[in-house]
Formats: C-alpha cells, structure tokens, sequence
C-alpha cells in the first residue's frame, strides 16, 4: 500500500506552545500506529502570512492567490496531503488570525485544483486557556473549510465529537501536559483520523479502477 499523507497545520504563532504539543502528540500517535502514515508538520509560526485582500487577482489570472509570502508553502502541502489535521489556539471563540488567514488565501482551490481535496480526511484541535472557552465553537471555521471543499470530517468518537481538546490554562505546553481529560481526546482523534485516511484511501483507489462508475460521479 502506498504511503498516506498525514499533514498537520499548526495555527498558533507561539514557539512550542500547547497547540503544537497537540497537534505533536496526534501526529507521534498516528506514526506509531503504522508505517504507512507519512506525517508532515507545519506552523504559522515565524511565517508571513499576509491576509486575503479580496483583490480577486486569482479569479481573473485563475491561479492560487498571487500575493508573495510564506503561504506557498502550505498551499503545496495541503494539495499533496491524503489528511489535514488543523490546530489552532481559542482567540475570542474563533480560530487565531493566522490561520484564517491561512484558510482564506485557500480561496481559489475550487477553480484550479477542482476537486483535489474531495475525499480526504480532515480534523481539528483546538486549545484554550478556559475548559469551556470556546474550544468546540473554533473547531467550526476548519471544519467548514473542510466540508466546503468537500473532505470528510473525523471526530474522535463518544469522547470528541468535534475533535481534540486542550485546556492549557495558559501554562501553554506544559498547560497540554497536565490535561488528562485532553490528552484522551488527542488520542481518540489520532484513531479516527488513522482509521479514516485508510478508508478513504483504499476507497479512492478502488474507485479509480471502476472507470465507467466515475464517468457516472463527473
């Protein structure tokens, strides 16, 4: 079986925070579980990453966002990934301003990538300093860039159902150590995310042999 893709998106533009600590354990668990997994991490941290200006460049040169910075990097990434897992720190109920950039400079995927993401799997973590912060009404701005773009959203089970959680009460990573509760959920997530890309995978290319069945999807 080939290699699956696992990429992880680190929202948080601290250095070894309680979000990359998540996101590290999700990605060490999947590792373990199996040599098939390819993990793959990256962070907003130290990038320039500029936001969507809605200058609609893309859509008249139809090409992925034209401004020049770090976002080429991720952009390459999430294209080539098999699973997304995003992770971003509660910032007022909402994912952190870095990674809605992140997200939004995404925009013209559906025009040059069509449907390249359709069938992946994507998660989300999230961590705030308070247990009910906000941290399950952040996880909604990736999951919906995750349903818009047509993947399949994991949780992790009866535990998680929206993904993992962290309460770092701003002891930042030693903040994720000290959550037992959350460190389960990460766990969880790791599961689910292994078990689905797996799935989605082996579905995606059984499909690719039943050409006259995806002339019907087209």
């Amino acid at each position: 079986m080939k290699k699956i893709n696992i990429l992880g998106i680190c929202g948080s533009p601290r250095k070894d925070g309680a979000t990359q600590l998540a996101l590290k354990i999700v990605l060490d668990d999947i590792s373990s579980i199996s040599e098939i997994f390819a993990v793959d991490a990256w962070t907003v941290h130290g990038k320039k990453i500029s936001p969507c200006i809605h200058c609609d460049a893309c859509i008249r040169a139809r090409s992925m966002c034209v401004i020049k910075d770090d976002h080429k990097e991720i952009e390459q990434k999430i294209l080539n990934a098999d699973a997304i897992i995003m992770a971003s720190p509660v910032y007022d109920m909402n994912i952190s301003a870095q990674l809605a950039a992140v997200l939004s400079r995404m925009r013209p995927i559906y025009m040059v990538h069509s449907g390249i993401l359709e069938n992946k799997v994507g998660a989300a973590i999230t961590t705030g300093g308070t247990r009910y912060g906000g941290m399950e009404t952040a996880k909604y701005p990736i999951i919906n860039f995750f349903l818009m773009n047509g993947m399949l959203v994991t949780g992790g089970g009866g535990s998680c159902y929206l993904g993992g959680s962290i309460w770092s009460q701003d002891k930042k990573s030693q903040g994720t150590r000290e959550d037992f509760v959350g460190l389960e959920t990460l766990r969880q997530l790791a599961k689910t995310v292994a078990k689905a890309a797996v799935i989605s995978t082996l579905g995606k290319d059984a499909l690719s042999r039943q050409g006259e069945i995806i002339g019907n999807f087209a």
